[in-house]
């Protein structure tokens, strides 16, 4: 097994990123890079710009919280997780997000004629080529939705190559379904907010959701939803702004998908 890069204490109590000066330098922190270095650096590596690092690390701390709160929390088979893998998992499987277009409304953000849907596959193959654990590799690659088979991508003319991408270990299948309760927009969800949006892809979507929360059972999301509430609360400000700001790449009725992507 390779080695696990995250420590294996409890996640922190976590602070807002926030603006502070050193020698006269504004210099800006972000959730818990502290506590998990190398991850923070690998999506300060692929970043292009502040705003996004800003969105995909803390969607990540939060889906990381939600994941291990499940695991700590709720009864279930748990022979086959590692505290390690959830946590690092969590916390990379957006990697590939920063490859994407969809966020030039954030300022410096460059464009890219990538899809979003792609971000699973880039971000399995950006952290194969950094040499994580293939269990890390896998979830980034099946996470999306409550996965995605060779039949929808035809069905749904998705622009991915004909495979399945679809969640088969206990990994693999805690980590989706923990971040359906996060969306990049970025707001908590909650069950039948996502079973809504499962259902424009099917039953089948919905029931596999409703399998998962029987198995693992519902998160308890109150102590997640105070300890980012001031992050939210700041990220929104940050919207507000660029809208009364608007120029073409940043409308004045900026309204963001679950993917934090301008409608």
């Amino acid at each position: 097994m390779s080695r696990v890069r995250v420590p294996p204490d409890s996640l922190s109590p976590c602070k807002a990123s926030l603006q502070h000066v050193t020698n006269n330098c504004r210099v800006r922190t972000y959730i818990n890079q502290q506590l998990y270095p190398g991850e923070f650096l690998l999506h300060r590596k692929y970043a292009q710009s502040d705003m996004l690092l800003d969105l995909i690390w803390t969607h990540s701390n939060i889906v990381a919280d939600i994941a291990i709160s499940i695991f700590e929390k709720n009864e279930f088979d748990k022979s086959q997780l590692v505290r390690e893998f959830i946590i690092q998992s969590a916390l990379l499987m957006d990697i590939g997000v920063y490859s994407c277009g969809g966020y030039e409304w954030m300022p410096s953000q460059p464009q890219s004629n990538k899809p979003y849907i792609q971000h699973t596959v880039i971000g399995a193959w950006i952290l194969e080529q950094e040499g994580y654990a293939p269990q890390v590799v896998q979830v980034a690659h099946n996470h999306t939705g409550v996965g995605i088979s060779a039949k929808d991508v035809r069905d749904f003319g998705l622009d991915l190559p004909e495979a399945d991408y679809v969640p088969h270990s206990p990994l693999e299948k805690l980590i989706a379904y923990a971040s359906k309760f996060h969306s990049k927009a970025p707001k908590f969800k909650t069950a039948e907010e996502i079973k809504n949006s499962l259902s424009h892809y099917g039953t089948e979507k919905v029931k596999t959701f409703e399998t998962w929360m029987g198995e693992f059972g519902p998160p308890q999301l109150e102590d997640v939803t105070a300890k980012y509430e001031d992050w939210h609360r700041s990220f929104h400000f940050q919207i507000e702004q660029l809208t009364k700001t608007a120029t073409q790449a940043t409308p004045n009725n900026l309204n963001l998908n679950s993917a934090g992507i301008a409608n």
